[in-house]
């Protein structure tokens, strides 16, 4: 007898393996014909389970996928029990046509799922109730997402000298659609120095016939070496809002337990889809500057530029500073523009310029200090360019500038009287400098020498009071900085206190008699602490996900037993909240501040 019941239990056991290795999912969507420039929702539905996590859908040919979360239900009729886990995905076309979704495929502990294939027609133009001519008119006719939204990137030259200023601008096209969170774009330039970009331009352009909003951004980059270069390829970042469309949902297994308009209101009336367009490489020759004719002074100054240089003042005493201002305007690159240089540098002291640039000129402020009064004149000022517009070399001189230098004064005769009050002493006579300053002749008013401050003990320890100030703020700031970088930090942080509030919630609606608000906050507290306790989605948080998660981390078993009893009694009480007494509300709660305290308790 024994052995009987021994094969049956281990038949029974044989067949619930291998039926749960068949498991199959069913796909579905909300609707199989949508239009270009709309989203809608797909469905991976599995019967008979809640434990299947959320399978990985990349994005295909003419679609892009998001995943939102996942939707467990369970019945019970005439006693049976059943359940099923719905994992749903936003999809947004990317062109028009007819395509096919799946047969979706993937592998989880080992065993392999298939799901069926769905058709989806992306039409141009919102859908229509009908299917008539008209439609299928613009059917024919396939459009691709990427004739609405491009990005292009274009140069003013392809050729350019070493140093050449080359402005560039990368131009986003947009036609009747919703962008936001548009970056600054990014692009290789190997080879290259670039600027910062300007402010950028928005207007409206007509492109083959379609009008388009578009947003410009404008840099200039210049060639570091000569050589052959490709520019690009561009990048930017930017967020796509598309409006769910009108929906006309077949029966998804959803109907008889939600209304139609459940996800709308729970996911919002619009999709956020991210975009990372791309523009096509430009290539760019940069060539070397000539030998030929290069001035001795050329100190790898590129454009077309021009120079104006005074002297201030145009008198001075020997020894006197004077100041020669020479200002560089015109177009080109104002990183190589350098000091111009004196003709001759003969009887004048020179200090380093200061530089000032502004848009389209560079100003250099030079003092410079004629040694003796024969200098009648500051020698010629050089300025040597290449100019691209020209392709040679170009010089521009100023001055000379004629100065008059004066000698400096005959030395004057003062005198140094004593004290009358001191004992008579021989007076003396001394010369004395300009730059000798008379000795005061008033002591001014004494008063009797205080005590030291450093003996003073307030006064010490309020110096280290600003010390243990800036400690205090600079580990506040860190920990500030940590909480809003460190994602992972700051949830698992938070995760006691949004548990504490939770249980005080419980303990209300246990009060109060509320099975059913009690039993969703069970299972919304749950989800959130471990979510946040373990850096996971907290809304995708079912037995198996959490079940995969904790094993590995030395988990006590009694604690995955306690958690998968709470689940299952959340999902119960869903569908049966009558059948819940106080009793068993009351081990609920127990059991659920045991495994929050158990997990507060490790240190990982």
């Amino acid at each position: 007898m024994r052995r009987i019941v021994l094969l049956f239990f281990t038949f029974l056991l044989f067949t619930f393996n291998c039926f749960a290795k068949d498991i199959n999912f069913e796909l579905s969507a909300d609707r199989n014909r949508i239009s270009l420039g709309s989203s809608g929702q797909l469905y991976l539905t599995f019967n008979d389970t809640q434990n299947m996590p959320a399978a990985e859908l990349s994005d295909t040919e003419g679609f892009r996928f998001n995943y939102l979360g996942p939707s467990t239900r369970m019945s019970i009729v005439n006693g049976q029990a059943s359940s099923s886990i719905t994992h749903i995905y936003t999809f947004f076309p990317l062109k028009t046509g007819t395509f096919k979704i799946g047969p979706l495929k993937f592998e989880y502990k080992g065993d392999n799922y298939a799901s069926n294939p769905i058709n989806m027609e992306v039409v141009q133009g919102p859908v229509q109730p009908d299917t008539g001519s008209i439609q299928q008119q613009e059917t024919a006719e396939t459009k691709d997402i990427s004739e609405r939204i491009f990005l292009v990137m274009q140069v003013k030259k392809n050729r350019a000298y070493l140093n050449e200023i080359i402005p560039l601008r990368i131009k986003l096209y947009v036609n009747k659609l919703a962008v936001r969170d548009i970056q600054f774009p990014e692009f290789g330039h190997d080879g290259f120095s670039v600027g910062q970009f300007e402010q950028p331009k928005q207007y409206q352009d007509v492109l083959n016939g379609v009008n388009y909003e578009v947003i410009e951004f404008n840099t200039s980059i210049f060639g570091l070496r000569p050589g052959e270069f490709r520019i690009g390829p561009g990048n930017l970042k930017c967020n796509l809002i598309v409006s769910k469309a009108v929906k006309n949902r077949a029966s998804s297994g959803f109907d008889d337990l939600f209304g139609p308009d459940v996800f709308d209101n729970f996911f919002g009336k619009y999709d956020t889809f991210a975009l990372n367009l791309k523009a096509p490489e430009v290539p760019i020759i940069v060539f070397n500057l000539p030998e030929a004719n290069k001035p001795l002074d050329f100190s790898a100054a590129v454009g077309e530029f021009d120079m104006d240089a005074s002297v201030k003042p145009q008198e001075v005493k020997a020894g006197d500073p004077l100041t020669l201002k020479m200002t560089i305007s015109g177009e080109g690159n104002f990183n190589t523009v350098n000091v111009p240089k004196l003709a001759s540098e003969a009887g004048f002291k020179i200090y380093e310029p200061q530089v000032k640039q502004e848009a389209g000129e560079k100003v250099f402020e030079q003092v410079i200090i004629p040694l003796n009064a024969a200098i009648k004149e500051i020698p010629q000022v050089n300025f040597s360019f290449f100019n691209t517009q020209a392709g040679a070399y170009q010089s521009v001189s100023r001055g000379p500038f004629p100065i008059s230098v004066l000698k400096p004064e005959k030395d004057e005769a003062a005198r140094i009287v004593e004290n009358p009050q001191v004992a008579s002493t021989s007076l003396k006579e001394e010369k004395l400098g300009r730059d000798i300053i008379f000795i005061k002749d008033s002591s001014g008013n004494l008063r009797q020498k205080a005590r030291y401050l450093y003996n003073n003990h307030l006064f010490l320890w309020l110096q280290v009071l600003p010390v243990f100030s800036f400690l205090f703020f600079f580990i506040l700031y860190r920990l500030k900085t940590r909480l809003e970088t460190d994602i992972k930090y700051a949830r698992r942080l938070r995760a006691p206190k949004k548990a504490k509030e939770g249980l005080l919630r419980l303990k209300n609606y246990f009060d109060s008699g509320n099975t059913g608000a009690f039993y969703d906050t069970v299972f919304e507290t749950l989800q959130e602490y471990l979510g946040d306790k373990f850096h996971l989605p907290s809304k995708g948080i079912t037995v198996s996900v959490i079940s995969d998660s904790l094993k590995n981390k030395g988990v006590a078993e009694d604690v995955l037993a306690k958690l998968k009893d709470i689940f299952n009694e959340c999902d119960l009480a869903r569908y049966s909240a009558a059948a819940f007494n106080k009793e068993k509300m009351s081990g609920t709660l127990k059991e659920l501040e045991e495994v929050i305290d158990y997990f507060q308790r490790q240190k990982a």
